[in-house]
């Protein structure tokens, strides 16, 4: 717990630095001000945390860049600090300014109280667990060839789960601290505080005395949470791609309930979703939300708004560059398993059947389906199996999914009805209107769930595995349902009822305390003093040797996990050899029939 909590320390404090110069890059640009009146403004950036995720983006696609080149160790964080104290003797006073807004946030002790709770409760998770069975099968080992190696031409030829090329590794590596003795893996630990930090505003409920839109999709955040605390251990990618979705979606609310006028926040945000596309490709239909500041800077800025598009164009670019590279070098395909696009023929390639048995078998494990030659089943047979196989909250939460659709079809055919007749009473007496000041407008609440249930459809009609995809299977009826809720509060005038307010909270902390205790009694068998102090380490396997053109390579005794210290290693080693005399000249498959 001490380590993770120390390696937390070190992330914060050189994030913050990195993204606060990227962050106010960004700002100061002249075509980035926004207009208020006669005078143009800089945008100030409302939200801390905000640096916190722009310096980690800045951090991964650092560390990919650098593993291109050289192994992510000791020399790459060497360098990465050396970069945090040039711009914090470039950005000095400024940053002393930043620092200070925020200590000023943090002298009410309530605050403090509440964030120390948060750093200690998921440090003392993240130290110990539930290792993640695919952590032991390639997690562990796709983060060793980081940081012994950087990348390898043609390492998925070695093993196929090592072709699945997550963002989330080379950060790890980046961060793992393993030139000190042992690997840290505290990354996916620490996107969780960042979407708790973020949770804990649900406080402000009880001064605000009522509820808004954003409220919902914390508490659904804080489920979430506390459902992964026992595998929060594990560097698995599916924590950080949904704990970053539901960053997202949290922060994006937030915005609407302002009613943001500035374009930058939300373009940001998109930003954020690209970057969780190079975490996990599911992540992909989130990147809708970039159409909100588009169409926002084309419609107000007309041909102003060609230099800011293209800024964040080019910031994209930046997000997304390292990731495709590590994909051709690791591949030999520009983004596998997909083979729709076939532009290279280098010699490291993965064959095109093993690309395409591979994606097929993601979609039929992801149907629930063992066997890959079941991915051809059709839908109205897979399908309700798949029903059958989810537990019942998530039964639950599907069952609502479909009886919302329909309202929320026929309120977007109404609205869109009433805007081309020009009736604007019209839309103003729909009922998912709001007049409140602090409502998400009816627009706004419908783009974002409109990407919602894109986001449900292309999940679910491309390998709808529940553990990365629960997020989108509750997104859709939760902020729908929460639009109601806000809405029969306000017309109802609940907010005069202080007993009410009573309830409600005391309602949520016997959630916070029976799922506190749920754990607790869980965790009394994984209970060991050791991990106060340092982190659980990598599961061991017993495993077997093997040369390859002199070079020692493990594969397991039994079953398919080599875990971290066996290196290299792969599950099988037929069909393998390296394309020179060493490691570093690439692997490529060969068939062994």
């Amino acid at each position: 717990m001490l380590s993770i909590l120390l390696n937390w320390t070190y992330v914060i404090v050189t994030t913050y630095i990195w993204g606060f110069a990227v962050l106010q890059a960004v700002v100061n640009m002249p075509h980035m001000f926004t207009a208020k009146g006669k005078k143009q403004c800089i945008y100030e950036v409302r939200y801390h945390e905000s640096y916190l995720i722009a310096g980690i983006i800045a951090a991964t696609s650092y560390a990919q860049l650098f593993s291109i080149v050289y192994k992510v160790g000791l020399i790459a964080n060497v360098l990465y600090v050396g970069v945090c104290l040039l711009i914090v003797i470039l950005k000095r006073d400024e940053l002393l300014e930043s620092l200070s807004n925020l200590f000023t946030k943090f002298r009410d002790k309530k605050v403090i109280g509440i964030y120390v709770a948060i750093a200690l409760v998921l440090a003392y998770a993240t130290s110990h667990g539930l290792m993640h069975y695919d952590t032991d099968l390639y997690h562990a080992q796709a983060i060793r060839w980081i940081e012994e190696y950087g990348v390898i031409k043609g390492l998925g030829n070695l093993h196929l789960r090592l072709g699945y090329n997550s963002a989330s590794f080379a950060l790890s590596a980046l961060f793992s601290m393993g030139f000190m003795g042992q690997s840290l893996h505290g990354m996916a630990g620490y996107f969780a505080f960042l979407l708790a930090i973020k949770c804990a505003d649900i406080v402000e409920i009880a001064r605000r005395r009522y509820p808004i839109l954003p409220d919902f999709v914390r508490i659904l955040a804080i489920y979430y949470l506390f459902t992964i605390l026992d595998e929060m251990v594990s560097p698995a990618s599916d924590y950080y791609m949904t704990t970053l979705v539901l960053y997202i979606v949290i922060h994006w609310l937030d915005l609407y309930s302002i009613h943001e006028r500035s374009f930058l926040p939300h373009a940001f945000l998109s930003m954020v979703a690209l970057y969780a596309v190079t975490i996990k490709l599911s992540a992909a239909p989130v990147f809708l939300l970039a159409i909100y500041p588009i169409h926002r800077l084309i419609s107000k800025r007309k041909k102003g708004a060609i230099k800011p598009i293209l800024y964040f164009a080019l910031i994209g670019f930046f997000i997304v560059f390292p990731y495709i590279m590590r994909n051709i070098i690791l591949t030999g395909w520009l983004i596998y398993p997909f083979t729709s696009i076939d532009i290279f023929g280098v010699a490291w390639k993965i064959p095109m059947d093993r690309a395409v048995s591979d994606a097929h078998e993601i979609i039929a494990y992801g149907r629930g389906f063992t066997n890959v030659a079941d991915y051809g089943i059709p839908f109205r047979e897979w399908f309700p199996a798949w029903v059958m196989s989810l537990g019942l909250f998530n039964k639950m939460m599907l069952i609502l999914d479909g009886v919302c659709f329909p309202a929320f079809a026929g309120c977007c055919i109404y609205y869109l009805f009433a805007g081309a007749s020009g009736n604007k009473d019209s839309r103003q007496g729909n009922i998912f209107h709001l007049s409140h000041r602090k409502a998400v407008a009816l627009s706004d609440f419908m783009f974002l769930e409109c990407v919602a249930y894109l986001s449900l459809f292309y999940w679910l009609f491309s390998s709808p595995l529940i553990r990365y995809g629960c997020v989108y299977l509750w997104l859709p009826a939760v902020i729908l349902i929460g639009r109601f809720l806000c809405l029969f509060y306000n017309r109802a005038g609940l907010a005069r009822y202080e007993y009410l307010h009573k309830v409600v909270f005391a309602l949520f902390l016997l959630f916070i305390a029976y799922k506190s205790i749920y754990y607790c009694l869980e965790d009394i068998v994984r209970f060991n003093p050791g991990y106060v102090v340092k982190q659980q380490d990598y599961n061991r396997y017993e495993v077997e040797s093997k040369e390859i053109s002199g070079i020692t390579f493990y594969y397991p005794v039994t079953g398919d996990r080599t875990g971290y210290y066996a290196f290299p290693s792969a599950p099988s080693l037929d069909g393998v050899e390296l394309m020179g005399d060493d490691i570093r000249a690439g692997i490529r498959y060969t068939d062994p029939g």
